[in-house]
């Protein structure tokens, strides 16, 4: 069957192939942070002030020149809120996972989130999962530091 006339079959096994189950949750869940993410750089780039772009076209510079000049400069506290809080939201994915293939076909998606439910809320481990939650936190911690390490800017405005 050719939909919309494009070479996709529709037998690929999106979530019951241990190879594709993975990649098809990230997809999912990329695709749902996607608005958010995109609300967020339109909000940064309508706090840009037009007069810069102006000052900068009259000085003879052209849109690559403002565009690297300017407009990624001044996001660049965007880009770090969204690198952050997409690596945060990123390492504590579990309801795609589990409501899409419950750790799926061979462990493919399972995580340590998922690994921690299934500890505290099925196995009533509580003690386990409570010390996989401060590993997790120490985890997400430490990639939060170096990102601000990296990322963070070094001038004000």
């Amino acid at each position: 069957m050719d939909t919309l006339h494009l070479d996709i079959s529709p037998n690929v096994q999106w979530l019951t192939s241990p190879q594709l189950a993975m990649p098809s949750v990230a997809a999912m869940v990329i695709w749902q942070g996607l608005g958010f993410t995109m609300v967020l750089f339109l909000a940064g780039l309508s706090s840009i002030p037009q007069e810069l772009y102006e000052a900068a076209k009259i000085d003879g510079a052209g849109a690559w020149q403002r565009f690297r000049g300017i407009t990624i400069p001044l996001l660049q506290p965007t880009m770090v809120f969204v690198l952050v809080t997409g690596l945060i939201g990123g390492m504590q994915v579990l309801t795609p996972m589990y409501v899409m293939t419950q750790g799926g076909p061979l462990n493919a998606t399972k995580s340590i989130v998922y690994h921690l439910y299934n500890q505290a809320f099925l196995l009533l481990r509580f003690g386990y999962a409570s010390s996989l939650a401060f590993v997790l936190f120490a985890i997400i911690l430490i990639l939060t530091l170096i990102q601000f390490r990296f990322l963070r800017t070094r001038w004000q405005y």
